[in-house]
């Protein structure tokens, strides 16, 4: 299928998976930004076309987009490629709002709209998912959920917790009444379980990573033990209750095994789940089931809790988010 890259700021990672990784079933045809030197000449050196409107793109030669584009400008151009039946990967995070419309016009053009949360797909946290399932199958259901984010990385902690969950039917929020904490405290719940939020409720000043404390931290508490993934990439551990194992097998912790990887590793690991991405909306476009955390009830249940727990860490922004 043939793909355009919106973006080449942090697109550059589609554009690297898509050259570097694809087989020739993905392949990508065109890149589109504001028009930067930088970006025409990344176009030039892949060899494709290279485009600052979106009204000049071919939609007949283009099956997929992959919008990298923050703010009402990636907005816009999300909804102007649907419009033309073009089925777009949009970047994470997005407003409730923004989804209803997006989903209304693939619907209305016969395109589909996905979104990118990345996050879970990576290495580490789909250990955690495989094995919160095992844990499910050994003993009782999960009692509590416990999420360390910041505010940047909010949006996709919460689509790991929604992959663990399956959804997030009946996940209300309990309103906290204190003053703003730097590290402040969120609690949700339904008629099975809680889940406590810790997000890290500022950043530095210049969005380096320098002022950085948590990103994915998860823990699940079942029965028979808890499941901690101490970070996004890992490690991941069980740790077993004292009762749930005989007194000659019990330890303290259980480490699941994880390969450890360096920097290189980790960006090729992140570009080719991008890649599997893609490749998920192409699979969908071609007839196979979409997965759950890319239907549209899903995303609408992600989006809009994600509004909720940030008006809640930040009164200031709930004009922005208001759906």
């Amino acid at each position: 299928m043939k793909v355009l890259v919106c973006g080449t700021h942090y697109g550059s990672t589609y554009i690297r998976a898509l050259t570097h990784f694809s087989q020739h079933s993905l392949s990508c045809v065109g890149v589109l930004s504001k028009g930067s030197e930088h970006s025409q000449q990344i176009a030039k050196q892949i060899g494709v076309p290279y485009y600052t409107d979106v009204a000049a793109i071919p939609a007949d030669n283009i099956d997929i987009a992959c919008v990298a584009i923050s703010g009402d400008a990636g907005k816009t151009i999300v909804l102007s490629l649907l419009k033309m039946g073009v089925s777009v990967l949009c970047e994470h995070p997005v407003d409730q709002a923004f989804v209803k419309e997006a989903l209304a016009l693939a619907k209305q053009h016969q395109a589909y709209f996905h979104v990118n949360g990345h996050f879970a797909d990576l290495y580490a946290p789909q250990a955690f998912l495989q094995s919160v399932l095992a844990a499910y199958q050994q003993g009782a259901g999960c009692m509590h959920y416990a999420i360390g984010a910041n505010l940047r990385t909010l949006y996709s902690a919460l689509d790991l917790l929604g992959r663990a969950l399956g959804g997030f039917e009946g996940l209300e929020i309990i309103k906290y009444n204190g003053e703003p904490m730097a590290f402040q405290p969120v609690m949700l719940k339904n008629n099975s379980l809680s889940v406590s939020v810790l997000c890290q409720n500022f950043s530095s000043a210049e969005d380096d990573g320098s002022a950085t404390f948590l990103n994915h931290q998860f823990s699940a508490l079942f029965s028979h033990g808890t499941l901690t993934l101490s970070e996004t990439t890992g490690p991941l551990s069980w740790f077993p209750s004292s009762h749930s194992l005989p007194a000659e097998s019990w330890k303290t912790y259980m480490p699941i095994e994880l390969a450890p990887m360096d920097q290189q590793q980790l960006m090729h690991h992140r570009d080719q789940c991008n890649l599997a991405a893609i490749a998920t909306l192409a699979a969908t476009i071609q007839g196979e089931a979409q997965p759950v955390y890319q239907q549209p009830h899903y995303l609408l249940g992600l989006s809009g809790l994600w509004q909720t727990v940030l008006m809640e860490l930040q009164p200031s922004v709930k004009e922005n988010c208001a759906a």
